[in-house]
Parts: C-alpha cells; sequence; structure tokens
C-alpha cells in the first residue's frame, strides 16, 4: 500500500507530539535506599560519636553482611557513602557483595556535635543539665557548642538528595549514613519538621527506601531491620 507524503508527514508530527506529551508522565524517577551504619564500639559504651568515628565490632560488621545479602534482590546502581570510618566500612561490604564501587561524601556525615563528642550521655546530663534538656524536648533550638544544627544537617542533606535527583534518572541509589542524619533525610521526604527526629527510630543497619516520583517522595519503607538475626537494641547508645 502506498501512502501520501502529507500522510507519513501527518503521522510523523503525531507520534513527535505524544512523545513530548508522555515524557511529562514519567511518574518514578529514582529510588533511594538510606542505610545506617552497623553497631560499633562507641554504640556499645555509650559515647556520642557525630564527626568522631570508632570501628565496627564484629556484630557490627555482620549485620552490614546480613543487609548486603538482603539487598541483593534489588537492582542497585550506585553506592554513597558517609567519609566517616563507620559508615564506610558498612558500605564496603554491601559494595563487594554487590561489586558496586563506593563514592565518598562530607554530605552524609552524622551531626557533629561538638564538645559532646567521645562523651556518654551521664556525663553530658550532670555537666550541661539545660542544654541536654533542650536537646530532648527542643532539639531544633538546640546549639551544641561547636557542634552543627538540625537545620544545618538538614541543608546539606537536602542539597545532596536534589543533587543525585537531578545527576540520575530511573536509578537505584543507596546511601549509607548515620542515625540521625537518616532520620533528617526521612523527615524531609515526609515534609515533617526537624524537631520531630524522636518520632522515628533507626536501628543499626536499618533499611529505609524512598521512591522519588514526579508527585513527590513516598516512603515505602521504614527503619527495616528483619535482616538481622536475634536483634537486640542497645539501650545505652548516646544521643539516639
Amino acid at each position: 500500500m502506498l501512502y501520501n507524503p502529507y500522510e507519513i508527514i501527518f503521522i510523523y508530527d503525531i507520534i513527535k507530539i505524544w512523545e513530548e506529551i508522555t515524557k511529562e508522565w514519567k511518574w518514578l524517577t529514582n529510588t533511594i535506599y538510606i542505610v545506617r551504619h552497623g553497631q560499633t564500639e562507641w554504640n556499645i559504651l555509650g559515647k556520642t560519636q557525630g564527626h568522631g568515628d570508632s570501628n565496627l565490632t564484629a556484630k557490627g560488621r555482620e549485620q552490614a553482611e546480613l543487609l548486603a545479602e538482603s539487598m541483593t534482590k534489588y537492582p542497585i546502581d550506585y553506592i554513597y557513602s558517609s567519609d566517616l570510618g563507620r559508615a564506610y566500612q558498612t558500605a564496603e561490604i554491601i559494595g563487594n557483595k554487590l561489586n558496586i564501587e563506593i563514592e565518598k561524601t562530607e554530605a552524609l556525615r552524622e551531626m557533629n556535635f561538638g564538645t559532646w563528642e567521645g562523651r556518654v550521655i551521664k556525663d553530658i546530663m550532670e555537666e550541661d543539665p539545660d542544654l541536654y534538656r533542650r536537646w530532648r524536648n527542643e532539639p531544633h533550638l538546640a546549639q551544641i557548642p561547636q557542634g552543627e544544627t538540625l537545620y544545618q544537617i538538614k541543608e546539606r542533606t537536602d542539597a545532596f538528595i536534589k543533587e543525585i535527583n537531578e545527576k540520575y534518572d530511573g536509578k537505584h541509589i543507596v546511601l549509607v549514613t548515620h542515625s540521625l542524619c537518616a532520620r533528617i533525610m526521612l523527615l524531609s521526604f515526609l515534609d515533617s519538621s526537624v524537631q520531630n527526629i524522636y518520632r522515628i527510630n533507626q536501628g543499626n543497619t536499618a533499611l529505609n527506601i524512598i521512591e522519588l516520583r514526579d508527585y513527590g517522595p513516598v516512603v515505602m519503607k521504614m527503619n527495616d531491620t528483619t535482616h538481622i538475626i536475634n536483634d537486640k537494641k542497645i539501650e545505652n547508645s548516646a544521643l539516639e
């Protein structure tokens, strides 16, 4: 059958118009997997870590290995990690399992707890009772000496999420980070204030999954630690 040249041009124009319309219908861009690091030596001692650091315990490495095994069912494309040792050690275990290189970034660092770093809660409560009370009751208003505020954490993590969401399209991206940093990101996805950090829990190697859709982020999974066998919470873990 022969087609009139004008008909061919008309059909081509319709196809191009349809392509322009439907490309705006894309409802899913990237999927973000937020992971907290495994158990550390300071977790056990109840010391505040922040930008300070301590190595993963044997249990922490086991937690990371179990998480890595559980993540083989996801089509992960990239892994970003806080540059702090405990997070990077966790990310390496995941990366080795998935055969993906790790990209370090300061954007995923834990909050800088300033003069509170390396100290246990009991000492902080005795030496800075008013500031500790504010941290527990009005954390968004607390300013720890030489430390960061919750709003500063939100600013840098919001900027990082925006950066990777603009950089990638349709990718599955793991972010290995820390308890407070993870909670701040989750609150941002939920359009909730940073003052609500205590309404979200993050266990060691907790997995959170967020789909970034064209109408906004959708939290699909939060604080999932079902990969851990015989999991027990550490009651003396600091400032969580």
